[in-house]
């Protein structure tokens, strides 16, 4: 009876984004709906694998669709949305009020969606042996106090995807650095740039988006976590060896990896159109299950959590 009941809400569903939507704007041309048209997203670069996995399965369930993502970092994908370029932003933040405040000029209502848990994941080279860190060393070499962590006493230089990435700005509020101190790092023009960097300097500690390498399944997502160390983190001052998490599935899911946050969506849509459509299947049963299968956590959906003890 659960399977029909299951069944008949994903058909409804279905039929729901096929009938809402349509008209014609003001030059007469007709509107996207929910389940046809094409528009832009404008995507935080650091979650570009599971917004692909997302848009691939959503145009096959709507072919008269087509999403064209744009990956920029943070900062230019608010713009474009703001702009009018882009329908929708994915982005790892609220709007602050000032970026509100242009929703409420335009008189469309501001409008957020959470999606997925995601974190921040640090990798080294693999000729590094410190494989684990404290949120309190990181700080110290975001601050530029150290310039080292561990045993090892090598200097440490950290890699980001870019001045204004969603990365950056999760690390700079996590530890609440003033956004005027000069924080010594090296840019990188994007998460995979960033991967790469570290693979071939033995000093570099990167930071990138978890759903790089959170999918066990992806070819791509296999290489670059066998390729460099993926550092467990430890949210105490002196911590034993069982305070380290790694930023995987169940410690993300109950929050024990310190560097957990949330991707959201963004939508600025004066209609019912394809940016709703979009958004409600993500966020909806299908789009859930794609994003517990890339390794993230689903945060719209019931995630059961099972603990199996060995004998």
């Amino acid at each position: 009876m659960k399977n029909i009941k299951n069944l008949m809400f994903i058909i409804t569903g279905t039929v729901l984004l096929s009938s809402c939507g349509g008209g014609k704007d003001k030059d007469g041309n007709d509107l996207d709906t929910p389940a046809k048209g094409e528009i832009t997203v404008a995507v935080d670069e650091s979650f570009q694998q599971i917004i692909e996995a997302e848009k691939s399965a959503f145009e096959k369930t709507f072919p008269y669709t087509k999403i064209n993502l744009v990956y920029k970092n943070e900062g230019e994908a608010v713009a474009m949305m703001l702009n009018d370029k882009a329908r929708i932003a994915v982005i790892a933040r609220e709007l602050d009020e000032k970026e509100k405040a242009i929703f409420k000029q335009d008189d469309i209502r501001y409008k957020s969606f959470k999606f997925a848990g995601d974190g921040i994941a640090l990798i080294t080279n693999k000729a590094n042996k410190d494989t684990a860190i404290t949120t309190q060393e990181l700080e110290a070499l975001m601050r530029g106090t150290k310039k080292s962590y561990g045993k090892s006493g090598k200097d440490i230089v950290l890699v980001l995807d870019g001045t204004s990435s969603s990365n950056l700005t999760f690390l700079v509020d996590t530890f609440k650095i003033d956004r005027k101190m000069k924080v010594s790092f090296f840019a990188a023009k994007s998460n995979k740039e960033v991967i790469e960097y570290v693979k071939t300097h033995n000093n570099a500690m990167g930071v990138i988006g978890v759903n790089w390498i959170s999918d066990g399944d992806d070819p791509t997502s296999l290489t670059f976590i066998r390729s460099v160390n993926v550092l467990s983190v430890a949210n105490k001052v002196n911590p034993t060896k069982d305070d380290f998490y790694q930023p995987f599935g169940y410690n993300l899911a109950l929050k024990k990896y310190p560097l957990t946050r949330r991707i959201r969506f963004i939508l600025k849509e004066a209609h019912m159109g394809l940016g709703t459509g979009f958004i409600n299947y993500c966020t909806l049963e299908q789009g859930q299950l794609i994003v517990y299968k890339n390794g993230l956590i689903p945060l719209t959906q019931p995630l059961q959590i099972r603990q199996v003890e060995s004998k």
